[in-house]
């Protein structure tokens, strides 16, 4: 039986880090994103649903191209300092995991993950698995300390709790949301185009609508604080046909719209606050080397012509009081979807590098980062209009293709010149999304005190997907987030 042990301080009492443990959302936040981890099942436990006496989840866990079924128990629930899970059935010989929550004086606590466990196969798997194992297990618990902590340092900006209402909820932005304002204790609530499930799997409540068909019952936002608007269809699944692009433009603002007027018809006393609405740094058109602050003006090509349009389907909202924030995105690095992904195909087989002449400005933000900018709007009374939602460390084509080269360790040399980007995409496709340059600055997120997770880009990249000697711990003056002494 070999055994793993994992110690770390956290910025916050023992009751408030069993509960971000307890709460819905927490086995998404605890989960890297370079595994695939889902839940197929989950049998409620007797004194809590997910973490109680009894409680059986059964996950799909991700091994190469196939998935793995594990199902785990959990036992001695013992709030607020600790539960246990053990391996029914699953990939190890046998496993059993002790969380355990401590108060340490001065308004900190301590986190323990205590692990029993063989490896499959008996000896012989100890043989030839016992040091990938031990490897792979202190990656894992590396990652979510580290993460834990920081997503502990941003909830503590407030005490305040709200009910959230997300629409587009499914995405990577959406799912990493969702999961991410659970733990923080927020009342979450997914806007689902399907049935909503009374009891869902995840524990985040669900409500109908369906803005294809301008349906959506009035209780939907009723007594909501916040409404984040995520919702439209990916700009690069496919070539910009004028019917797709009709598709792209509808997809944002129909449901924007329908929002929208919603909020509007609302008494005041049942009215959201606030509007997050998504939209891109695409609004600013291509501008070389130009810094671009919020207060830049509207850029030419159609993807500054569709963020316009989308911004504009959000002011009714506006029009009766409700603050009103763009989220203007730019490239959001996510090792489950999006550019990142995208990348790292070619790149393993070597066959990345400069996309057109590589010295364009791709505007660039963590998965981290980007909810927790979202979470930022949320909270912060004195936020609105237009915000960049992106790194203050600026970065090229160049650079992003480099960084995830260097994450894999293969070269970036080949590339993709315009000429081929354009046969590949269209003109006006590879034109907007590719080979135009947007220097984009994060000025009002700045100003409002934002402080970045990963503000560099081999930071961001080596975080995604757990490449360890990529990550510089913020060398700028701002200090890691959620950063501890330890009580004397």
């Amino acid at each position: 039986m070999k055994t793993f042990h994992a110690s770390s301080m956290m910025p916050c009492d023992a009751r408030t880090l069993y509960d971000w443990h307890a709460n819905a959302g927490a086995l998404e936040r605890l989960t890297p994103p370079w595994q695939r981890v889902t839940i197929a099942e989950r049998h409620r436990g007797a004194d809590h649903p997910r973490i109680g006496n009894g409680a059986i989840a059964r996950l799909m866990v991700g091994l190469g191209p196939l998935n793995m079924p594990w199902v785990a128990e959990h036992f001695d629930h013992d709030p607020p300092h600790g539960f246990s899970d053990r391996q029914l059935s699953g990939p190890f010989g046998s496993w059993m995991h002790r969380h355990e929550f401590s108060n340490e004086g001065n308004g900190l606590s301590r986190l323990d993950d205590r692990i029993r466990y063989e490896a499959p196969a008996g000896f012989l798997g100890s043989v030839l698995l016992g040091g990938k194992l031990a490897a792979d297990l202190d990656r894992l618990f590396w990652f979510r300390h580290e993460r834990t902590r920081a997503d502990l340092a941003r909830h503590a900006r407030t005490d305040e709790k709200l009910t959230i209402a997300i629409a587009g909820s499914s995405g990577m932005i959406g799912s990493a949301l969702a999961a991410f304002l659970s733990t923080g204790g927020h009342k979450v609530i997914r806007l689902v185009r399907g049935r909503a499930e009374p009891d869902p799997i995840d524990g985040i409540a669900q409500r109908h609508w369906d803005p294809a068909a301008s349906e959506i019952s009035p209780y939907t936002l009723s007594g909501v604080d916040a409404v984040v608007n995520l919702c439209g269809e990916n700009i690069a699944d496919g070539r910009w046909t004028e019917k797709r692009k009709a598709r792209l433009r509808r997809s944002r603002v129909q449901p924007t719209s329908l929002l929208a007027k919603t909020m509007a018809s609302l008494p005041s006393s049942e009215r959201p606050k606030v509007l997050i609405n998504a939209s891109g740094v695409h609004a600013y058109g291509d501008l070389g080397d130009e810094p671009l602050t919020e207060d830049a003006g509207w850029g030419d090509g159609f993807l500054a012509d569709l963020v316009r349009a989308w911004e504009a389907a959000a002011w009714p909202a506006e029009s009766v009081g409700v603050r009103l924030v763009f989220a203007r995105f730019g490239m959001v690095l996510g090792a489950g979807g999006g550019a990142l992904k995208a990348l790292m195909a070619p790149t393993k087989f070597g066959l990345s590098g400069p996309i057109g002449t590589g010295r364009q400005w791709w505007p660039w933000i963590g998965l981290d980062d980007a909810i927790g900018a979202v979470q930022h709007a949320i909270m912060d009374d004195d936020l609105d209009g237009p915000v960049n939602v992106c790194a203050p460390d600026a970065a090229t084509a160049n650079d992003v293709s480099s960084a995830v080269a260097e994450a894999v360790r293969r070269p970036a040399v080949l590339g993709l010149p315009a000429g081929a980007a354009r046969a590949m995409l269209g003109e006006e496709m590879a034109g907007d999304m590719l080979l135009s340059s947007t220097r984009a600055e994060p000025a009002r997120l700045g100003e409002a005190g934002f402080r970045w997770m990963h503000p560099t880009l081999l930071d961001a990249v080596g975080w995604e997907l757990g490449v360890r000697r990529l990550m510089e711990r913020l060398p700028s003056d701002q200090g890691p987030i959620g950063a501890l002494q330890e009580p004397a």
